[in-house]
């Protein structure tokens, strides 16, 4: 027999695409890491962006309010992706922020706000008050 001599051979090649893999994995999970947390960085500031103008009176902070709200409780407040064209520049690029933040954050987005709670429940009040 022959193939005595090829096992450590395989065994090496076996172990070697092993830790190809796993550093290949490793990778892709240091890259994830490093997404979330850029997005947290610009999710925070995004989020308080939305808020100062969904204090407001004109059409942007009905619109601000509706992005909030949904992400608050997209059950109740499904956004309607209107919302999004009418905003400006900026506050759409925030919105986006904040979507995505929701996505991938370990918290509750109004729990990063000071009575966040009752903040949506007013956004919900006057938004039931427009409709």
């Amino acid at each position: 027999m022959t193939t005595n001599h090829s096992m450590p051979l395989v065994t090496q090649r076996l172990r070697e695409r092993n830790r190809r893999s796993l550093e290949a994995m490793l990778a892709v999970e240091a890259n994830a890491n490093h997404y979330r947390d850029q997005i947290a960085k610009s999710g925070l500031p995004a989020l308080k962006r939305l808020v100062d103008v969904a204090q407001g009176n004109s059409h942007q902070p009905q619109h601000c309010r509706r992005v909030l709200l949904a992400v608050y409780n997209s059950y109740a407040w499904p956004l309607n992706l209107t919302s999004l064209r009418v905003l400006d520049d900026d506050l759409r690029r925030a919105a986006l922020a904040v979507i995505e933040w929701s996505a991938v954050s370990d918290r509750e987005l109004h729990e990063y706000l000071p009575d966040g709670h009752e903040l949506m429940q007013r956004f919900a009040a006057i938004e039931k008050e427009e409709q």
